[in-house]
């Protein structure tokens, strides 16, 4: 099996992170005014995001957890920190959303999306290893998700 050929599983995940955003999102109805403190999170999800895309160009990557065949190992901007910024961008823009909807439904969903995110992160760690000989000193140097953290 070849680095881009996609799995069961990772097919199973990536259907689990989007319907797991869909949950969070739900219901699609307008929150008290009050409430609104807590778009700043997803704001500060979509800013990581818009950094991360200025060092990660659109065709390096993909949904699933198989690096795609002519990747790139990119170490730099938010990738000098950590070792996954689009996921991290994706927990806190989804993070922000359901703290705003504030309901079990959102919070479920953003469980779930974690889950997702945790599954695809392993797979495609392991996948990083066999295609990039520097991949281990990279992980050594940086976290997953959380500079200095996680």
């Amino acid at each position: 099996m070849t680095t881009h050929d996609k799995s069961l599983i990772s097919h199973l995940l990536v259907g689990l992170q989007f319907t797991a955003i869909v949950i969070i999102a739900w219901p699609f109805m307008a929150q008290p005014d009050d409430r609104l403190q807590w778009l700043g999170i997803s704001a500060l999800g979509a800013i990581v995001g818009l950094y991360t895309l200025a060092h990660n160009k659109l065709g390096n990557f993909g949904i699933y957890p198989e690096p795609i065949p002519d990747a790139c190992l990119i170490t730099t901007g938010p990738y000098q920190w950590i070792r996954h910024p689009m996921y991290t961008s994706l927990l806190l823009f989804m993070l922000g959303i359901a703290l705003y909807k504030h309901a079990w439904p959102n919070y479920l969903g953003m469980a779930l999306l974690a889950l997702a995110i945790l599954g695809k992160m392993r797979r495609e760690e392991a996948h990083l290893h066999l295609k990039f000989a520097d991949y281990s000193d990279y992980v050594k140097r940086t976290h997953r998700l959380i500079p200095r953290i996680f």
